[in-house]
């Protein structure tokens, strides 16, 4: 059922390995009188959100907002304070003018963007040593005190993108705009193994209900987000996005469960 959805403080969040969910829950405790809500879960309960202070937390992919996320801020209707937390592997590239466009088609205001480098989750570059991982997980809490500062105060801040124009607009740039508009059909690389014991543990962590199980087996139907929550969170390291990933290590962040992801997850 969808309506209209008040709320006095709210932090909104995607999260697919932990990463965005992690940096929720911490900013979520710091602000009072403050709710922390999982997108996925909600998204097709309100059809117009207003709030005093609204937070997003999220991913930024191929330079671009997650296309759920997109989809939930058009919800938006009315908002006293916005701000947005990225967690992706650092680089913004493009990303800050492009956000600023979404919130802009939709007549709103974006007050604060924050970027928080976490590890990437994306397997086929490799996952974070377990160094790198502490150390970017100490600069995020220090980053993150640093947000609350501002939030507080109702103050106005955007993030340095951290990349050239070169990178923004010709390369990666411009790959990444073509590979965006197709996010959602990027399943089609996706297999699961001979270790896959039919869990179905893909299927329940997957944001967007996208995952079916078939004799067992998982099938991917093209709406995906690129969260890559399926094959991180798979006990059996069963799950595949080309034949390179079989040997490269998975990671999801330390700190944050299955199961919260589950619950972070639409329920069919």
């Amino acid at each position: 059922m969808q309506g209209e959805f008040i709320m006095k403080n709210a932090i909104y969040y995607f999260s697919g390995t932990g990463n965005s969910l992690w940096i929720a829950q911490k900013i979520n405790e710091k602000l009072e009188d403050s709710k922390l809500i999982s997108i996925p879960s909600f998204i097709d309960q309100a059809e117009n959100i207003n709030g005093k202070v609204i937070g997003i937390i999220c991913p930024i992919y191929m330079y671009n907002i997650p296309h759920i996320v997109v989809d939930f801020i058009k919800k938006i209707k009315s908002v006293e304070y916005l701000f947005i937390v990225f967690t992706g592997a650092g680089q913004l590239g493009s990303g800050i003018k492009k956000t600023f466009k979404v919130f802009a088609s939709q007549g709103i205001k974006l007050n604060s963007l924050f970027n928080i480098p976490m590890p990437s989750n994306y397997t086929p570059y490799g996952c974070p040593t377990e160094d790198k991982q502490k150390e970017l997980f100490a600069a995020a809490n220090e980053k993150v005190e640093k947000i609350i500062e501002v939030v507080k105060k109702r103050g106005a801040f955007i993030d340095s993108s951290n990349s050239t124009f070169f990178q923004s607009y010709i390369h990666p740039g411009l790959l990444y705009k073509m590979g965006y508009a197709r996010i959602n059909i990027m399943d089609n690389s996706f297999f699961s193994d001979d270790k896959c014991n039919g869990c179905s543990i893909c299927q329940k962590v997957c944001p967007v209900n996208n995952i079916t199980m078939i004799n067992n087996k998982p099938k991917w139907n093209n709406q995906c987000q690129q969260c890559y929550a399926c094959l991180q969170w798979c006990p059996q390291t069963a799950i595949q996005s080309n034949k390179k990933t079989a040997d490269i290590k998975r990671y999801h962040h330390p700190n944050i469960t299955v199961k919260a992801i589950i619950n972070s997850s639409p329920v069919e």
